[in-house]
Parts: C-alpha cells; sequence; structure tokens
C-alpha cells in the first residue's frame, strides 16, 4: 500500500493562490507551488528498498505573466535541485535531480528516490530530509519526510487441527495473521509435511490488510502413512510493497494410527470344493464421507476372482455408515490361508486411494471338525434307540414263535 501525505497546506511559498509579498520595500508576485509525497512500501521492514515519489505543482491560475502596476510577473517556476538526504538507518539510492527546469501554471512533476532500509534499522520513524532549491523569485524549501520501519511478521494460528488421525483424509484449517500496521500482499500459504499430501498443495490469499488474518483450510490425506508422531507446518509468502518476504511457521505434530477408514467385519465364507464365497460389511470409521467405494478380490497364481463377483461396487459411504458386499474366488493351493481383496475409493478431495485387506479363510470359516463332532453327538443317541428297538422286537417275535410252537405240542 502506498502511504500518502498531501501537504497543499504547506505551500511552496506558503500561498493558495497568487499573493504579493512585500520584499525590501517592493512587492513581489510569485508561483504557487503545492509539495505532496507518497511512499510505498507504507511501513518498511528491515532491510526492505522502496521509493519516495514527491510531487511538485504549480498552482497559479494559468498566466504566465501578471501585470502588477505596470510591472510583469514571470508564474513559471524555476527548479534548479531536487534532493532527498538519509540517515544512519535509511540510504538513499539516488543522486538526487539538476536542473529540473520551470513549472509552468497549472502544471506537476514527479520525482522518485529509490530508499533502501538497513537490515539492522530499528523500529520507529525515521526521517528523510528533502532539499529544493529554486531560481528566479523562488525560495529554497527543505522538509523531513518520515518513513516508518516495524519488523513485526506474519503469524500463524491453528484453528483446527486433529492431535491424532488414522489412515483417513481429515481436514485442518489455520488463520493467516498480519499483525502489522500496513496491508501485506500477494499472499500463498504452502502446507509442508513428510510423506502426507495435502489439498491443495497451497492457497492464494492475496492481501491481508494490518490487523486483520485470514482462515484457510487444507485436506490432508495420511492414507497408508506409518504409524507414529508426524510433523508438519506452513510456509507463507508474500510482499510488502516490491520486497519479497517467506515465513516458515513452528512445527505441529500429529499422531498417525495404523488402521484404515474403512473396515472389514461380519465376515462369512462358504465354500464348495476349491470355490469360495465371500460375504461381509465394508465399515467406514473415518470423519469423512468417500464415495466410488469398490471391493474386489486381488488375483495371484492361486487364486482366481471369479465371476459374478469378481468386483462388487458398494457406492457411497457416509462417516459411521457400512455397505455390504459378496465376492467369489477359486483358490488353487492347500497352502492359501487368506484371501487378499483391495478397496478403492475417492476422499472428500476426489482423490482416488486404494487399500489392501487380507481375509483370514481359518478364522473366517466354521469348525468343520467341531461342527461335525456335534452332529456326530447328536446322531449316536438316535442310533442307539434304534438299534434298542430293533433287538426288542426281534427278541419279541422270538419268544412269540416259541409260544406258539409250545401251546402246538
Amino acid at each position: 500500500m502506498i502511504q500518502r501525505k498531501n501537504y497543499r497546506y504547506i505551500l511552496f511559498l506558503i500561498i493558495l493562490t497568487l499573493v504579493v509579498i512585500p520584499v525590501k520595500g517592493d512587492t513581489t508576485i510569485r508561483p504557487t507551488v503545492v509539495v505532496d509525497y507518497e511512499i510505498d512500501p507504507a511501513v518498511f521492514m528491515p532491510g526492505d528498498n522502496g521509493t519516495v515519489t514527491i510531487t511538485l505543482e504549480n498552482k497559479a491560475d494559468g498566466e504566465v505573466y501578471v501585470q502588477e502596476d505596470d510591472e510583469t510577473f514571470d508564474m513559471n517556476a524555476y527548479i534548479s535541485s531536487a534532493i532527498v538526504g538519509g540517515d544512519k538507518d535509511i540510504e538513499v539510492l539516488d543522486n538526487g535531480y539538476s536542473n529540473v527546469g520551470l513549472l509552468g501554471p497549472g502544471d506537476m512533476i514527479k520525482l522518485v528516490f529509490n530508499i533502501q532500509v538497513k537490515s539492522n534499522a530499528s523500529n520507529g520513524v525515521h526521517f528523510l530530509y528533502f532539499d529544493l532549491i529554486g531560481g528566479s523569485n523562488m525560495d529554497d524549501f527543505n522538509y523531513k519526510i518520515p518513513i516508518t520501519v516495524d519488523d513485526r511478521n506474519i503469524q500463524f494460528i491453528m484453528a483446527n487441527y486433529p492431535s491424532v488421525v488414522i489412515n483417513e483424509v481429515s481436514t485442518i484449517s489455520i488463520d493467516i495473521a498480519n499483525i502489522r500496521p500496513n496491508s501485506v500482499s500477494n499472499v500463498i500459504v504452502k502446507p509442508i509435511g513428510k510423506d502426507i499430501s495435502f489439498t491443495p498443495s497451497e492457497v492464494f490469499i492475496g492481501t491481508i490488510s494490518g490487523g486483520n488474518k485470514s482462515n484457510i483450510s487444507f485436506n490432508m490425506n495420511t492414507v497408508g502413512l506409518k504409524p507414529g508422531p508426524k510433523d508438519i507446518s506452513f510456509l507463507v509468502s508474500y510482499y510488502n510493497g516490491n520486497n519479497y518476504h517467506s515465513l516458515e511457521g513452528p512445527k505441529t505434530s500429529i499422531n498417525v494410527m495404523n488402521q484404515s477408514e474403512l473396515l472389514l467385519s461380519d465376515i462369512s465364507i462358504e465354500n464348495i470344493g476349491s470355490k469360495y464365497t465371500i460375504t461381509g460389511n465394508l465399515n467406514n470409521v473415518g470423519i469423512k464421507d468417500v464415495k466410488n467405494v469398490v471391493i474386489s478380490v486381488l488375483k495371484s497364481d492361486n487364486i482366481e476372482p471369479l465371476q459374478p463377483k469378481v468386483r462388487y461396487f458398494i457406492g457411497s459411504l457416509e462417516a459411521d455408515d457400512f455397505g455390504n458386499f459378496e465376492l467369489s474366488a477359486q483358490v488353487n493351493s492347500l497352502n492359501i490361508s487368506s484371501i487378499p481383496v483391495q478397496i478403492e475409493y475417492r476422499n472428500i478431495d476426489n482423490a482416488y486411494t486404494h487399500v489392501t485387506e487380507s481375509i483370514d479363510l481359518e478364522s473366517s470359516m466354521p469348525d468343520q471338525n467341531s461342527q461335525g463332532l456335534a452332529n456326530n453327538t447328536t446322531i449316536l443317541p438316535i442310533a442307539v434307540v434304534v438299534a434298542l428297538l430293533s433287538c426288542v422286537g426281534i427278541v419279541g417275535i422270538i419268544r412269540h414263535s416259541w409260544k406258539i410252537r409250545k401251546n402246538n405240542q
């Protein structure tokens, strides 16, 4: 932002219109010159470069020559030289202007001076010295131009971030606070985290006025990360005037747990020979919705996905929601103890993600030996009863035959 100081009330000759000033008993009409200046940036940081633009305007009414008591006065303002001087903390990079020339009625000229604030400059107000040398009937002029130096920088405020996350996509937000007295421009914020992907990768904020802040959010993808603490930070870059500045904020630690946001449950397996049918639920235990969820059997040398349930489309799963699925596969080896499945989906940032899980065949299937034993236990009493009844019947028949034979004798 350009700081503008209008000193139209501090005139070169302290006159708004043509004025007659007595000089040694005579009357002399002089041109009216107004001095104005602009400073960019409005407030400097140590090490910054900037400009001081001084505007000179001849406020005469348009007449080049004025008649007064049979005398003719020239209303052109002649500028011999213009110089700006610094101090121990501010260096003026230009030598100044010489032989500027005439400034006619209604004319205006801008004089630009490049300055540099030293890197060890102290905070506070410093003064540049502006000296203007006139010619003809103009007096000389000098004035102090204040330059403010302030070393305060941008600050980071973690507005919302989870201290513990699972292998999922979560949201973090941060406030970028401009505690400086002037605006900063072209503000860009970039998150930094080893092995962590962020969407978007950076955010352009633009201008933040002095004493204001801007809130921004990022989607943080920790899918597939190894468990443990992870450090994240933010890099902000901006311009103060035409001066580029960058600053990395303090590191913030988050703890990643080795747990996918999509979790298998209620697995049931049936098999006929080498063909297996797998059913179960897929649960979204994350904090965000997911969409385009597909689960499928991964093909290998000894595992062959079978139709019609090679891939099962579940669709969208809201947070804390679940969907059921059914898959078919053929296992061609007795040494296979689990079937790998791949879960594919898109996160809230529309990024494609996939994870691999294994379904344990032994722990998910009923124990056939114990089931057989239970069935045998149930069948055994019935067989015994039938056998006993058969024996009783046979004994009864033999006894009945013996009685008939005895009566006949």
